[in-house]
């Protein structure tokens, strides 16, 4: 009775290892039936087509992304810049522990309508822009454009996840998540 859940998360960890590497524009199918080591039919069997896996398991990985993000930056009685600390570090030791579901998570984002994260209520971005609006709002950053400090956040906490994964840079991120942090708060206009 458990073989077809193991199956089923065999097939799974595959795609998110092919999507993670390859992007979905990348894998097919068969590419995701042979590194899972079963029939094409036995995917289809759990999901209507490639697209169908990528969104549910989009779905599925940003949902449990966040849910541990969220209380991280949500954390009462921390400074901001210790919740910005801990929440690059967080990222970090996913990316530690889960490459390659987080590298799917970033990478196929863009390959779903945005409307389709919108309506499915999946966007990352969102919260933090709307993190960043409450700080703003309790005076802990200076009233500015949050989807603007949003964007350069990002980019300052994720590259080092992709110059890494391309081995670009060496060092891997989670010994350089107090420089990130660091610098993040600079963006933010907050010393530490």
């Amino acid at each position: 009775m458990a073989r077809p859940a193991v199956k089923r998360r065999g097939m799974e960890a595959a795609a998110i290892s092919l999507f993670a590497t390859r992007g979905l524009a990348g894998t097919t199918i068969k590419d995701i039936a042979t590194q899972a080591g079963v029939t094409e039919g036995a995917l289809y069997r759990h999901y209507a087509g490639k697209n169908e896996m990528a969104w549910q398991l989009y779905c599925r990985e940003v949902q449990a992304f966040t849910s541990q993000m969220e209380p991280i930056l949500a954390r009462s009685g921390a400074t901001l810049a210790e919740r910005l600390t801990e929440g690059v570090k967080f990222i970090y030791q996913y990316y530690r522990k889960q490459p390659d579901s987080l590298v799917f998570v970033l990478l196929t984002r863009q390959s779903f309508p945005s409307q389709y994260l919108t309506d499915a209520g999946i966007d990352p971005d969102g919260m933090i822009v709307g993190f960043l609006r409450s700080e703003m709002t309790g005076g802990a950053i200076t009233k500015a454009d949050a989807t603007l400090l949003m964007a350069l956040v990002r980019g300052a906490v994720l590259e080092p996840i992709y110059m890494h994964r391309y081995g670009k840079l060496k060092t891997h991120p989670t010994k350089l998540a107090g420089q990130v942090a660091a610098a993040c708060l600079r963006i933010l206009g907050i010393d530490e």
